[in-house]
C-alpha cells in the first residue's frame, strides 16, 4: 500500500493553496490601496482633523484698566485669579461630572447646566471652554488639580480679577462688575464677550467699560485625549485696558469717608475753578469686590433691603430739603431784584403772622431788628419769610435754577436725580392745585416741596465762590493707554455763567464768612485758625412737630432732622467748596460742620498752609523781615 498522496489529492491541495494565496494577495492589495488612499489622497484631511483634535485655541484675558487718583496713585487694578471652565466635547458623562464638581466647589449642577444652556443658545462651539465659576480660592484650585482624571473637560483657567486696593473707598463712584446678561450679549458693544464674562454693571466701571476692557489675547495649545494641556505652541499676548486718571484726591477721599464714621449721609468736595470732584462719599457703603464672581443671594438681599440704602449713591441720587442753605439763593435773588437793600432791617419777634397762622423762627425769642448779613450769619427764618414773600415763588425758582438746582449737573455717572424746584406752574401741572402764599414762606427757608442733591449744593457753593460760573462736575482728568501714551484730556466744561453782580457776591461772601467766624455764627464748628472760610448751615425737617411735642433730640433717629453744611475756602481766593449732609444728624452746625472742618483741614494741611501741633491746626509761622 502506497504512503504517497494520490495525484488528485495533490492537485486539490495546490488549488486550495493558490486560492488562499490569491485571497491574501487581494487582501494585501486592498490594504495597500486603502493606506495609499488615506495617506496620499486623503492624508491632508485627516491630518487637519487630528490637529484639531489635539490643538485648541485658548483665550488669554486682558487685564482690566486701572483707576488712579489725580496724583497717579493706583486705586483699582487687577490681581491674579482663577476660574473653573468646562469644555463640553471632553465631557464623557455630564451629570456625573457636574455632581463631582459640585462636591468640590459647591456649584449646583442646575446652575452649571443653566450656564451651558445659555452658551448653546449663543452658538458657543463644543470645543470652546465655558466659564462656570470665577474667583476660585486656592484650596479649591488644589482640590481640582489633585483630581483631574475624575473630571474630564473641567479646567482651571487663570484670569486677572478686579482689585479694589482700598476696600470700600469711593465704592459708589467705581461701581462694580457682574456677569454679562443675555440681553447685553446681544448688543453690538459686547459682540466679543462670551457667556460668563464680567462687565461693568454700575458706576465708572459701567460708564467706562469700553475704555477699561482691553483686548484679549490667545494661546494655541496641544491637549491629550482627556482634554488636558500637554504643550503650548503659539499665541498672541493680550492688550490691557486703558488707565483712567480721576479727579479724586486719595487723601481727601479717605478723610471725608472717615469723618462720617457710622453716620449716614453724603458729601461732595469740588475744585471751585474747574468743577473737578476732589472727593465724593455716600454712607453707608459697600465692598465692590463682593460682586465679582456673583454676590451671594443672602448678602444681596441684605444690601437691597437695608433701610440706610448702602447701594444708593446719595451724593447724586439722594434728594433732601436744603433747609437754611437755601437762604443763599433767596439772598442772591433779593439783592439782584432789589427787593431789599443790605442796610434794611426787619424785626424778628420769633414768628410772623401770615394767612391766619404763625410761621416761626428757630429762635423762639426772636432776633430783634436784623439785616441781611446778620440774618445769614444767625440764620433768621423770619427775615427770609419776609424777603421770600416779597420775591414770590416764581422769582425764587428762577434764581434757584440758574444756580444749578432743579436739574441734573451732568456728572459722568448714572442715576443722578434732578431734585425739585417748585413754582406755580409746577404745582398746577403736577398736583392740580393753585400755589398758596404760605407755601412761598416755607420755600424761602428751604422747606416745603424743594429737594436738592448734595452735588447740586456743592456746585451752587462753588458757583458763589468763583464769581458766578456754573461748571459740570468732572470725575475724569485724563485717559492713557497701558504704556502711558496720552489718549484724552478732559477739559473743564462750563454749563453757563450766572448773572450775579460782584456787589451781590461780595455781600453774600462776607455774610457767609461770618457764619463760620462770627461769635453768633451757626457754623462756628467749621472754623480753622488762619484760614478764612465761608459757609452756611442747614437743618432739613424730616417730620413736622407740634409745639407741645417733645424736643427733637428726644425723637427716634429716623425722625430727626437732616443736618447740612456747605462751605468754600479760602475766602480771599477760593479753591475748594463742599457740601455735607448727615441724615438725621440734627443741626447742621453740630453734625455736618465738624465733618467739613476735617476735610478742609486735610486740604490745607496737605498744601502746607496749616500745621498740626498737639492736635491743633495752626497757620505756619511767617518769616520775619530782615
Amino acid at each position: 500500500m502506497s504512503i504517497h498522496p494520490s495525484l488528485p489529492s495533490l492537485q486539490l491541495l495546490h488549488r486550495r493553496t493558490r486560492i488562499v494565496a490569491a485571497f491574501l494577495a487581494g487582501f494585501f492589495v486592498i490594504l495597500v490601496a486603502r493606506v495609499w488612499y488615506l495617506q496620499i489622497l486623503q492624508g491632508h484631511i485627516y491630518k487637519e482633523r487630528s490637529i484639531r483634535q489635539r490643538t485648541r485655541i485658548q483665550r488669554v484675558f486682558a487685564p482690566r484698566g486701572e483707576f488712579l487718583d489725580r496724583e497717579g496713585r493706583i486705586l483699582v487694578d487687577t490681581r491674579p485669579g482663577f476660574n473653573i471652565t468646562i469644555t463640553r466635547e471632553d465631557v464623557q458623562d455630564l451629570d456625573q461630572t457636574l455632581q463631582r464638581l459640585s462636591r468640590l466647589t459647591g456649584l449646583s449642577p442646575e446652575k452649571a447646566k443653566e450656564t451651558l444652556r445659555r452658551a448653546r443658545e449663543k452658538g458657543t462651539p463644543a470645543f470652546q471652554p465655558i466659564r462656570l465659576l470665577t474667583n476660585v480660592n486656592w484650596k479649591t484650585v488644589a482640590l481640582l488639580e489633585a483630581t483631574p482624571m475624575n473630571l474630564p473637560g473641567i479646567d482651571i483657567s487663570p484670569e486677572p480679577l478686579r482689585n479694589f486696593r482700598y476696600g470700600d473707598l469711593f465704592a459708589h463712584g467705581f461701581g462694580y462688575l457682574g456677569e454679562i446678561s443675555r440681553t447685553e450679549l446681544s448688543q453690538p458693544a459686547f459682540r466679543n464677550d462670551r457667556v460668563g464674562d464680567e462687565i461693568g454693571k454700575a458706576g465708572l466701571e459701567k460708564i467706562l467699560q469700553q475704555e477699561l476692557k482691553g483686548t484679549d489675547g490667545f494661546r494655541r495649545v496641544e491637549v491629550n485625549s482627556r482634554g488636558r494641556i500637554i504643550d503650548e505652541t503659539a499665541g498672541h499676548p493680550p492688550v490691557p485696558g486703558n488707565r483712567i486718571f480721576l479727579t479724586i484726591d486719595l487723601d481727601l477721599q479717605r478723610t471725608l469717608e472717615k469723618a462720617f464714621g457710622n453716620q449716614a449721609g453724603a458729601g461732595v468736595v469740588l475744585n471751585v475753578n474747574n468743577g473737578e470732584i476732589l472727593a465724593m462719599a455716600s454712607r453707608p457703603t459697600f465692598r465692590p469686590d463682593l460682586f465679582s464672581g456673583g454676590i451671594p443671594r443672602k448678602k444681596w438681599n441684605e444690601l437691597l433691603h437695608d433701610p440706610l440704602h448702602p447701594l444708593t449713591n446719595k451724593a447724586i441720587s439722594g434728594q433732601y430739603p436744603p433747609g437754611s442753605v437755601f437762604k443763599i439763593v433767596v439772598a442772591v435773588a433779593a439783592l439782584e431784584e432789589k427787593v431789599i437793600s443790605p442796610d434794611e432791617t426787619i424785626t424778628c419777634r420769633g414768628y410772623i403772622g401770615f394767612g391766619g397762622r404763625h410761621y416761626r423762627c428757630w429762635k423762639r425769642g426772636g432776633h430783634g431788628k436784623i439785616g441781611l448779613t446778620r440774618a445769614l450769619i444767625e440764620s433768621c427764618d423770619v427775615y427770609f419769610y419776609e424777603v421770600g414773600e416779597r420775591l414770590g415763588i416764581d422769582k425764587i425758582a428762577e434764581y434757584a435754577r440758574s444756580l444749578g438746582l432743579g436739574s441734573p449737573t451732568g456728572i459722568l455717572l448714572e442715576g443722578e436725580r434732578a431734585g425739585l424746584i417748585p413754582d406755580r406752574s409746577w404745582k398746577q401741572r403736577v398736583r392740580k392745585e393753585p400755589w398758596f402764599p404760605g407755601e412761598t414762606l416755607s420755600a424761602s427757608i428751604g422747606q416745603g416741596y424743594i429737594l436738592v442733591t448734595p452735588i447740586q449744593l456743592a456746585n451752587l457753593t462753588a458757583t458763589i465762590a468763583n464769581g458766578g460760573t456754573l461748571y459740570r462736575p468732572q470725575l475724569v482728568r485724563r485717559i492713557e493707554d497701558y504704556e502711558g501714551n496720552l489718549l484724552e484730556v478732559r477739559s473743564p466744561e462750563v454749563l453757563h455763567d450766572v448773572p450775579i453782580s460782584s456787589r451781590t457776591l461780595h455781600l453774600i461772601t462776607h455774610a457767609l464768612e461770618g457764619v463760620v467766624s462770627g461769635k453768633h455764627g451757626t457754623g462756628r464748628r467749621a472754623r480753622i485758625e488762619g484760614i478764612r472760610i465761608a459757609g452756611k448751615t442747614g437743618t432739613a425737617q424730616v417730620v413736622r412737630m407740634r409745639q407741645e411735642e417733645e424736643r427733637k433730640e428726644d425723637l427716634p433717629d429716623r425722625y430727626r432732622d437732616h443736618a447740612l453744611f456747605v462751605a468754600f475756602a479760602p475766602v480771599e481766593k477760593p479753591e475748594i467748596a463742599l457740601a455735607i449732609i448727615v441724615e438725621h444728624g440734627g443741626h447742621g452746625g453740630s453734625a455736618a460742620a465738624p465733618i467739613a472742618r476735617k476735610v478742609l483741614r486735610a486740604y490745607f494741611k496737605k498744601s502746607g498752609r496749616i500745621i498740626e501741633i498737639a492736635g491743633r491746626s495752626t497757620p505756619p509761622a511767617k518769616e520775619k523781615k530782615p
